[in-house]
């Protein structure tokens, strides 16, 4: 599998992400409600997909190789588990049917690590919804979102 400077890079802040989880696990709670999880969770992977975007938007400034633009009826993958994450978080906290669960040092370490792994292995991916599938694809960055085909 080839991968890109760019993508080592993110690659290799996973596992850093695991060390700075375990030395700040201090800081974690021993117990946190599920809605407060499932945000946490979804801030993360739209705070990775938004460094990688930036970092992909100031390497195209520098190399002046920015494509054009494209307009499409699709969503980032990634943005829309992140989003919609956040909602069903406020949702389950606004409820009231909020459930706490422990996790431990170790927990919140794996928990941080996979949600970066799951981050990384979607952030290629779009949906389309007609007809509904979910392509690759690497560019989606220079799409234009619409909500109908022009």
């Amino acid at each position: 599998m080839h991968f890109r400077i760019d993508e080592r890079v993110e690659l290799a802040s996973i596992p850093a992400a695991g060390i700075v989880a375990w030395l700040t696990t201090s800081y974690f709670p021993d117990a946190i409600g599920i809605g407060r999880l499932l945000l946490a969770i979804s801030v993360i992977i739209l705070l990775q997909g938004l460094v990688r975007d930036l970092w992909l938007l100031a390497y195209r400034r520098r190399a002046e190789t920015n494509a054009p633009a494209h307009t499409a009826r699709c969503m980032c993958v990634e943005s829309t588990l992140g989003t919609t994450g956040i909602v069903a978080g406020l949702v389950i906290l606004g409820s009231g049917i909020d459930h706490a669960i422990s996790i431990g040092p170790a927990g919140w370490v794996v928990l941080v690590m996979a949600t970066m792994a799951t981050g990384f292995a979607i952030k290629d991916y779009v949906i389309e919804p007609a007809p509904w599938r979910i392509r690759r694809d690497k560019d989606h960055i220079n799409i234009v979102f619409r909500w109908r085909q022009p």
